[in-house]
């Protein structure tokens, strides 16, 4: 899979029937509707479904829902600290110079 460089808008537009896509807990997880009885489906709902769906087709998740760990790590910590690519930059920044800080 290639590397996206910059940021990406999109909208998604899908058909549903019989069905609850994404449940509201707050109100007995009845499905969202807009005021003219549309549904609605939040953007966290579909970050996860992407992330799912990667997951699912052998894509390594940094964040990744407990019931779908693939690694065993229980934190984000314990999954970078296990991670090479992330470990090097953090030693990058433990041994840089800070820049001095002016006020005014």
């Amino acid at each position: 899979m290639s590397t996206l460089s910059n940021k990406i808008d999109f909208a998604v537009v899908m058909t549903v029937r019989k069905a609850n896509p994404n449940g509201d807990p707050l109100n007995g997880n009845r499905p969202r509707e807009d005021f003219d009885g549309f549904g609605e489906i939040s953007d966290v709902c579909i970050k996860r479904k992407i992330r799912n769906r990667l997951q699912d087709m052998g894509e390594k998740i940094f964040v990744q829902s407990s019931d779908r760990c693939d690694d065993g790590a229980k934190s984000l910590h314990d999954r970078a600290s296990k991670n090479e690519s992330i470990k090097k930059p953090e030693k990058m920044l433990k041994n840089s110079q800070r820049l001095p800080v002016r006020s005014g």
